[in-house]
């Protein structure tokens, strides 16, 4: 079982930055559940990943450093699809 919320945790902390996971409700984003972190820098928000019904948002994550974080949110988006949250 996937602990979705200290893996965001551990990213915010790492990579000095908000992350959080979101729920497409039609055409709109909204926060999935309490499943963020990181400390607020008011910086433009960027989607990492999306797989449809869930996309993963962050603000100020260092680009280049994106391919290092994209496996482990695959894994958390699809552990979302198949409800182990």
């Amino acid at each position: 079982m996937l602990d979705f919320k200290k893996i965001l945790e551990e990213i915010a902390e790492k990579y000095d930055c908000k992350i959080w996971i979101s729920e497409k409700i039609g055409k709109r984003w909204s926060f999935y559940k309490d499943l963020k972190a990181g400390r607020e820098k008011f910086l433009p928000a960027v989607l990492l990943l999306e797989n449809g019904k869930f996309g993963v948002f962050a603000e100020d994550f260092p680009e280049e450093k994106k391919g290092e974080v994209l496996p482990i949110l695959k894994r958390l988006l699809e552990g979302l699809h198949e409800g182990h949250h």
